[in-house]
């Protein structure tokens, strides 16, 4: 009787899960094993993953994604628990109002904060105009490679800083107080404390914010789209999302951006095991 009133009750949650996640990734499958522009298909087996592991610009863009996460993920992670942590020496009512002020630029459109920084990164833009007061020469961010990655690396250090922010604060709140006076009747410094006692806690808040960061780069879509677009110069800033996106509604290849889209879960999912793994070596 418990088990059908449960059901009951977790029916509609079961059919919204089946129709809008289970369901859509049937199609996509099957979608992957069709060279089709919904004009025309024709079946090509795991043809279109073959392509995959041989298209030299789905390869780059996870190497450009590798360049993102190696620039952007320990920077992140390194300013939002500093910034979490230095917060914690302020007043409830001032770490409300200081959490609030690092998130507002969270609320802000993606095209919007890519806009913004366009004009900011632009050869004629204001970092130009102020690396011109140290003599040095107006760069190109935006056309070449390197200098297109350092900034949209840049540009993801400070989207990602808000909401990392709010998530290593609230794992900071739920630290008992009980801890911190039994620090000090042990003589240890508020340093030490932090240290030693609040940055051991907050290790699986750093890796479950260090995946949402890796999985970010890894969606990558409105920045690119807006600053290099067709994914910079030789794809140098080309997400495997963007990738994505270009091969199947830039260039009419459903069928095969299915397959890749495919791909990219399969080593999402991958880096979501091992960041189990090293959580539950962590805990040993």
């Amino acid at each position: 009787m418990k088990l059908r009133a449960a059901l009951l009750l977790l029916a509609p949650a079961i059919v919204f899960f089946l129709f809008s996640f289970v369901w859509p990734i049937i199609m996509v499958v099957r979608l992957s094993l069709f060279d089709t522009n919904y004009i025309a298909s024709t079946f090509v087996g795991l043809g279109n993953f073959a392509d995959a592991f041989h298209d030299k610009y789905f390869i780059k863009s996870f190497f450009n994604a590798f360049i993102f996460v190696i620039f952007v993920v320990p920077l992140t992670i390194l300013i939002t628990t500093s910034i979490a942590i230095f917060l914690m020496d302020f007043s409830k009512r001032m770490q409300s109002i200081s959490r609030f002020i690092v998130y507002v630029p969270a609320l802000a459109s993606g095209y919007i904060i890519a806009l913004l920084w366009k004009w900011f990164l632009m050869r004629e833009g204001l970092l130009n105009h102020a690396l011109s007061f140290l003599n040095i020469e107006p760069i190109s961010w935006l056309f070449l490679p390197w200098a297109a990655r350092v900034a949209l690396s840049g540009i993801e250090v400070v989207s990602g800083l808000g909401v990392l922010v709010v998530l290593l604060a609230a794992s900071l709140q739920a630290i008992p107080d009980e801890l911190y006076d039994a620090a000090l009747i042990d003589g240890a410094t508020n340093r030490q404390y932090k240290r030693f006692i609040v940055l051991p806690l907050l290790v699986p808040t750093i890796l479950l914010a260090s995946l949402l960061e890796t999985i970010g780069v890894m969606k990558i879509w409105s920045t690119i789209y807006i600053l290099t677009p067709e994914g910079g110069p030789d794809g140098a800033t080309a997400s495997p999302v963007y990738e994505i996106f270009l091969t199947a509604f830039h260039h009419g290849k459903h069928g095969y951006g299915a397959a890749k889209g495919i791909l990219l879960m399969i080593i999402i999912a991958a880096i979501i095991l091992i960041k189990q793994r090293i959580e539950k070596a962590a805990k040993k």
